[in-house]
């Protein structure tokens, strides 16, 4: 991924649209280098989560190209290569494995990231009944090792309207985000056999999504 993480690092210095199309050549070889990853974790993980749909890299991978129009940062492109391998494809809004690859951060993720309101009402009423078996799942020695625990940036300081404040697993259901991610290091990146260390922190993550797409499908 050496292509990959130079481009990335010049992009960031020289984030315009005259630099990107003097350098169209150079993106180009990045963003194959990335989806030869891609179809590499979409082997993968496809070979143990069955859930998971046939899909092409296009349908994983996130342009580098930035909506800038409600943002005050008006760079024109994205200093990240990122792909989502979901059960509904990047855009289904559903569980999934994230892989995001930047100058200054690299890391491996699962869950679902702020589902729609359905969703998420779909998933508390799934932990109301069967919280435990989340529990099983976050207190799993492999699985604290890898993640340590879900991520705690959209939480509730109060249980949500509706749901219990003195239900035994009334801690989760003030989560509005259910994801883990996992840190990997550039020198990780530049080392051969990338595809398989990433498919080994995403296979850790399989019981969370399951716990999560079932909990949107029957609820």
């Amino acid at each position: 991924m050496k292509n990959t993480l130079t481009f990335l690092k010049k992009l960031k210095k020289n984030n315009n649209r005259d630099w990107m199309l003097a350098h169209k050549g150079d993106y180009l070889t990045a963003k194959k280098e990335f989806e030869f990853l891609v179809q590499e974790l979409i082997m993968r993980i496809s070979a143990w989560d069955s859930r998971l749909p046939h899909l092409e890299p296009k349908n994983c991978m996130f342009r580098i190209n930035r909506d800038v129009r409600f943002s005050d940062d008006k760079s024109p492109y994205k200093d990240n290569f990122g792909a989502y391998f979901a059960y509904g494809g990047k855009k289904g809004g559903l569980p999934g494995y994230y892989l995001h690859i930047s100058p200054g951060e690299i890391f491996a993720a699962a869950g679902v990231w702020m589902p729609e309101a359905d969703k998420l009402l779909s998933i508390r009423r799934h932990i109301m009944n069967h919280g435990d078996d989340l529990v099983t799942i976050l207190t799993d020695k492999k699985f604290k090792k890898t993640f340590g625990g879900l991520n705690t940036e959209m939480v509730l300081k109060r249980p949500p309207k509706g749901f219990p404040a003195e239900h035994v697993h009334g801690e989760w259901l003030k989560y509005k985000s259910f994801t883990v991610s996992h840190s990997l290091n550039q020198s990780d990146v530049l080392k051969p056999g990338l595809g398989k260390k990433v498919e080994q922190i995403f296979k850790v993550a399989m019981p969370l999504n399951r716990f999560l797409d079932e909990a949107i499908r029957t609820n």
